[in-house]
């Protein structure tokens, strides 16, 4: 059938996943919004198959900004322990609803459908002392720690670091993976009052293409590291590019704006803000957009994500035996309140992810947003070969909380080889 973030977890559970685990990850990512009772009921199917399905009892809360919700999924994850790649599927899952959900509510404009991508190779990761809350400009340098900031470069560009200590400066550029929605009208924090400025005019770190730019002195290089002055970015941020900052093309590197060469401040001239920014003091930003499944990514994208630690699964191996089913109506789409189905944000992450799915089979909403983001971020291969189950698999299956009868029973089915 279809599947939901509840019903993944659930499935988890049957894997073998601890119960006791996944309801406090749950838990812990609940208490942030609020509280939450959570209760995991099982069953069996005709087939014989055992089945969980997660209950969740929650007061209806209002939804998240998108700059907002990042940091509430990572302190679930924190507290719940989930660490490494793992960490990094459920940041993945909240990234691809977010960009959904701008696409669904019409934030991106008319051109939405227009986008065109380019790949990007990532040389390195920036290491700093930010992991919940980073500057959004670089703290000074009288501030910083010794070597609390340098990018460890992958080995195989590791060559390309010749000569590059010759250098004073350079421009790091990194990508802001924790960026999760823009929109192209903004209200920054620097000047009171309603007035919207272009995102292009401004420099909040949620754009279309997430990538930072950071003006940073070179310390030294040392094997794959070049340690290097404060920098404005999380602890693990992917970098994209080192480029030296050659000061007879981009001017002097001026360490304050008396210069004429580091140029002026355009509409920011005379903000009390600019000045967090120059001293590199992390503080709250409002953002644009509001990510209405808040609730169900934080919950089940914690949940699961422990899970698939606990059970050490290789994220890297995933794969899809059929079509996901995403439900529909009679005459085509039927409605989902006031959404078709598969709801907006739904179709949009099929057709970025070029997930494979097919309609019906029965009236109803199959496919979750939610379900679709976690999908799409396990990134898994398609086939059509049915997996082995008297070779050491594991069943695990996970209901929806609709009930369609036991023909067809709403349920997902995970397999795990031993």
């Amino acid at each position: 059938m279809g599947m939901a973030g509840d019903m993944f977890s659930a499935a988890l559970i049957g894997l073998g996943a601890s119960e006791n685990g996944v309801i406090e990850a749950m838990h812990t990512a609940g208490a942030l919004l609020g509280g939450i009772d959570i209760e995991v009921l099982h069953g069996t199917l005709p087939q014989g198959l055992a089945t969980r399905q997660i209950s969740v009892d929650a007061q209806e809360r209002e939804p998240l900004s998108f700059v907002d919700a990042p940091a509430f999924l990572e302190k679930a994850l924190r507290a719940s322990g989930v660490r490494g790649g793992y960490a990094g599927f459920a940041h993945r899952a909240l990234v691809i609803l977010c960009e959904a959900e701008r696409v669904a509510h019409g934030i991106l404009g008319e051109a939405a459908g227009e986008k065109s991508q380019a790949p990007l190779t990532i040389v390195g990761r920036a290491h700093t002392p930010y992991g919940d809350q980073a500057p959004y400009q670089p703290m000074q340098e009288s501030d910083a720690p010794s070597d609390g900031f340098y990018v460890e470069m992958d080995p195989a560009y590791v060559d390309g670091l010749a000569k590059l200590e010759s250098f004073s400066h350079l421009y790091v550029v990194s990508y802001l993976h924790r960026s999760s929605g823009y929109g192209l009208l903004v209200r920054p924090p620097w000047k009171e009052g309603a007035e919207q400025y272009g995102l292009f005019a401004t420099r909040s770190p949620n754009r279309p293409s997430p990538i930072g730019l950071t003006r940073v002195r070179i310390h030294r290089v040392e094997g794959r590291r070049v340690y290097t002055g404060p920098l404005d970015l999380f602890d693990g941020t992917p970098i994209l590019d080192l480029k030296p900052f050659i000061g007879s093309l981009d001017g002097a590197p001026a360490e304050t704006l008396s210069e004429p060469e580091s140029g002026n401040d355009g509409w920011l001239e005379g903000s009390d803000h600019l000045e967090l920014h120059r001293r590199g003091v992390p503080h709250d930003h409002p953002g644009g957009g509001q990510l209405h499944e808040a609730q169900d990514i934080l919950l089940d994208v914690t949940g699961a994500a422990w899970a698939l630690q606990s059970m050490g699964v290789d994220l890297g191996a995933v794969i899809c035996t059929e079509p996901v089913r995403v439900g529909g109506g009679r005459t085509g789409p039927t409605s989902h309140g006031r959404l078709p189905v598969p709801a907006p944000a739904t179709q949009a992450i099929l057709d970025a992810y070029q997930i494979s799915h097919e309609e019906g089979p029965v009236q109803a909403e199959l496919l979750t947003p939610t379900g679709a983001a976690i999908l799409a971020a396990l990134s898994p291969s398609f086939t059509s070969d049915k997996p082995d189950l008297s070779d050491g698999m594991l069943t695990g299956v996970g209901l929806g909380e609709k009930d369609f009868g036991s023909a067809r029973p709403n349920a997902l089915s995970l397999f795990l080889k031993k």
